[in-house]
């Protein structure tokens, strides 16, 4: 298997945990009952959102997961097609993207809305789930790859 393809079983663990986690979530608790993991620091707390991020589109489920879907084939499209080495980082933070966006994708298409239940006590934000994480940190890793390699970029070539 060539770099690039181990996106694929990365995306995959992260789908898999994602459904899972969901899964346990919507059969133990109630919508907004609260297990306290962390006392006032983090807790879960079921919660249905069938909008975007921080409830961005409420209520557009049939947009998002074809928006979903979309972004999912462009990345499955871009890696099997694509026959460069890709850095390690660049594997890994595709991989949480396409993962969590393929978990996401699923509840949207099958529930008419995403399961959420990660709640930060300690601070005033939205309920979010494992597909969400790992979009943000496959989003962070992205941009902190381009950071570093601007840097290099200019330390290379200091006149440009």
């Amino acid at each position: 298997m060539t770099n690039r393809l181990y996106i694929f079983p990365i995306a995959l663990v992260i789908v898999i945990l994602d459904q899972i986690s969901k899964f346990l979530i919507s059969t133990e608790l109630l919508i907004g009952e609260k297990i306290n993991l962390i006392n006032n620091v983090i807790s879960f707390t079921k919660a249905y959102n069938t909008g975007a991020a921080f409830s961005i589109l409420e209520g557009e489920t049939q947009i998002l997961a074809i928006f979903s879907l979309f972004v999912a084939i462009l990345i499955i499209l871009y890696f099997v097609l694509n026959k460069d080495l890709l850095p390690r980082i660049l594997i890994v933070a595709w991989g949480l993207i396409l993962g969590g966006t393929i978990g996401n994708m699923i509840d949207r298409f099958t529930l008419g809305y995403v399961i959420d239940f990660i709640k930060l006590d300690f601070i005033n934000f939205p309920i979010f789930n494992i597909a969400d994480t790992s979009i943000n940190i496959g989003a962070f890793l992205i941009i902190i790859y381009t950071i570093l390699q601007t840097i290099e970029h200019y330390r290379k070539n200091p006149s440009k």
